[in-house]
């Protein structure tokens, strides 16, 4: 519990820090696992920030905070990217650890359709920077994306999150299930 505090306490004061830059609020559902997340990003300057929280009834809680350099360069771009960093922290009934992982993001607006969009993220972590249980760690979600309005969006995607246990030979597979979202921009 008191990781989650600190995550919560830390995403107000990220949330207060980027308020003026702008940002987005993004959930989904399934029906075991509820995902709320903030991204953040200081205008024009490339830097993002996110904050991410995961509970699945069955397979515990994941929290996960990132910083990432988006490309700021091509305003009127479909194609948005980001590469970066994103540390995780995950305890279930029988395990608990973290990681610091390396990915990136990614949105691609179909031209002829600026209403629907595809995006995802995909983070690794190898032995080296993974802690607790945890030997490595690949985390993912793929997503299909309307535009209701210019600042929000419901889609549809696929949530992958492998956890390679210590001693274990099986991968712990975290809140792994397709899930339907709404994405907030303000």
């Amino acid at each position: 519990m008191t990781v989650s505090k600190g995550l919560t306490g830390l995403m107000i004061t990220l949330a207060a820090a980027t308020a003026s830059a702008g940002g987005s609020l993004d959930l989904n559902l399934s029906d075991k696992a509820v995902r709320v997340a903030y991204d953040g990003a200081q205008k024009d300057s490339g830097l993002h920030l996110n904050l991410s929280a995961l509970h699945h009834t069955d397979d515990g809680e994941m929290f996960g905070a990132g910083v990432h350099v988006v490309n700021v360069r091509e305003a009127n771009s479909p194609l948005y990217l980001g590469v970066g960093a994103k540390a995780f922290g995950f305890t279930t009934e029988d395990y608990d650890g973290g990681a610091l992982a390396v990915g990136g993001l990614f949105r691609y607006t179909l031209p002829m359709n600026s209403d629907v969009s595809f995006a995802g993220y995909a983070y690794y972590a190898p032995n080296v920077v993974s802690f607790g249980d945890a030997e490595n760690m690949f985390n993912s979600d793929w997503r299909v994306q309307y535009a209701v309005i210019p600042n929000a969006r419901v889609y549809t995607g696929y949530r992958y999150n492998s956890i390679n246990i210590e001693d274990v030979d099986d991968n712990y597979e975290f809140a792994d299930t397709f899930h339907v979202g709404l994405t907030l921009d303000f």
